[in-house]
């Protein structure tokens, strides 16, 4: 399986899933404020789907008037979106078909009953990784059977030893 790298180091994307920022709470919360911090920190910003962002966008506007958190995020510039997945890239259909089989498999759910935005997860660190300066993808997501199945589905597509999952319950009870 994948090797173990600094995930700190320069040539590495944070690929986050919803749950990572539903864990934090709301701004105000430390979680919350301890992700930011952590972020700003060591110079990185969390990507997130389109579909995480969509997700996220419908949380109530109870931290900042007008906004949501994960707007306020992305305006202090620690989160990114990216854009939709090229479906017509191979290898990012076949990462994506291949989470959404993991999955399957080992929640003992029917392939089309997993959620898309875990299989965009795969899809994001794919394009990252063959399409940029970036060497190394960090998938950070609270769900286990996602991350170890993109950890999974990209190592069999050509990433081994460039991929690793971190739990994001763990991120946040490291840092904050």
């Amino acid at each position: 399986m994948s090797r173990s790298f600094d995930s700190l180091e320069e040539g590495v994307v944070w690929v986050a899933d919803t749950g990572l920022f539903v864990a934090c709470g709301r701004q105000q919360n430390n979680k919350y404020t301890a992700l930011e911090t952590f972020a700003h920190r060591n110079g990185l910003s969390f990507v997130i789907p389109q579909r995480v962002y969509d997700e996220l966008g419908g949380a109530p506007n109870r931290s900042t008037p007008g906004q949501t958190p994960i707007d306020s995020a992305i305006n202090a510039g620690w989160v990114t979106v990216a854009g939709e997945p090229d479906y017509a890239n191979s290898i990012v259909s076949q990462v994506m078909d291949d989470v959404r089989t993991y999955i399957a498999q080992s929640s003992n759910r029917r392939e089309d009953q997993i959620e898309k935005a875990d299989t965009a997860l795969a899809a994001v660190a794919a394009e990252r990784l063959t399409g940029s300066d970036v060497e190394f993808a960090c998938i950070v997501t609270t769900d286990i059977d996602a991350g170890e199945g993109i950890v999974s589905a990209l190592s069999r597509n050509g990433f081994d030893e460039r991929v690793q999952f971190k739990n994001g319950f763990e991120l946040i009870e490291e840092i904050a």
